[in-house]
């Protein structure tokens, strides 16, 4: 179980972390508040720990800061972002009823009622209610500890269907692509092999009794 100490550690961690990220992109807390509709305080806020982002929040950060989701779960990781196009408080609005109404699902597939999950988690009861409305940003640490009890995972609950789902996907497949042999990347990158890629990508498509008529075509001709 993550309790209400542990929860205020991994705030500070994560605060920690956005500031170093903030530092490195050379972004001051003002702009950066700016960026998704916010306040220099509030990210001042974050940054010491003495309040913790919810995960739409984060995402958003993020994505103004050029680092990957995964930079707060492992510094490591490094990415690429472009702008937004979009409304951060309405997007926030958004994100926090549709992440408050998986929660909901997710308890209800579990038969747990509000009053186990605020037992299990070392929560009032009007806290999760109001997260599972939608009426309250998740503060993170909040976030991971609930799906600590109902056996969930995080990454269901990232955006990905809008834009920084969309940013986040080629992320993903951009560390893909750098954990490629360097033959391979040097060949994927060449524009001359792009027919090559795009029979491989139809090839992919077809079962395995399509692509053993295949073979067997090939080598009669070869034959």
């Amino acid at each position: 179980m993550m309790d209400e100490q542990s929860r205020t550690l991994r705030g500070k961690i994560l605060g920690a972390l956005l500031r170093d990220a903030r530092l490195d992109a050379g972004k001051s807390m003002k702009s950066l508040g700016e960026m998704i509709g916010s306040s220099s305080s509030t990210i001042s806020s974050f940054e010491h720990g003495r309040k913790s982002f919810s995960l739409p929040e984060l995402e958003l950060l993020a994505y103004h800061l050029d680092v990957p989701l995964q930079h707060f779960f492992d510094p490591t990781t490094e990415s690429l972002a472009d702008e937004p196009t979009f409304e951060p408080s309405i997007m926030i609005e958004l994100r926090d009823r549709m992440i408050g109404a998986m929660l909901r699902q997710r308890r209800h597939e579990l038969g747990y009622s509000i009053r186990e999950v605020a037992d299990r988690t070392d929560m009032p009861p009007s806290r999760i209610s109001a997260y599972e409305r939608g009426l309250r940003s998740i503060p993170l640490p909040d976030l991971e500890s609930l799906l600590i009890e109902l056996e969930d995972s995080l990454d269901r609950y990232i955006d990905q269907d809008g834009p920084i789902g969309a940013w986040h996907r080629n992320q993903e497949a951009f560390e893909q692509f750098k954990e490629l042999p360097e033959e391979l990347r040097s060949f994927f990158s060449d524009p001359d092999h792009r027919t090559y890629l795009r029979m491989a990508r139809e090839l992919s498509r077809l079962d395995v009794n399509d692509l053993q008529s295949i073979a067997e075509t090939l080598q009669d001709i070869l034959d």
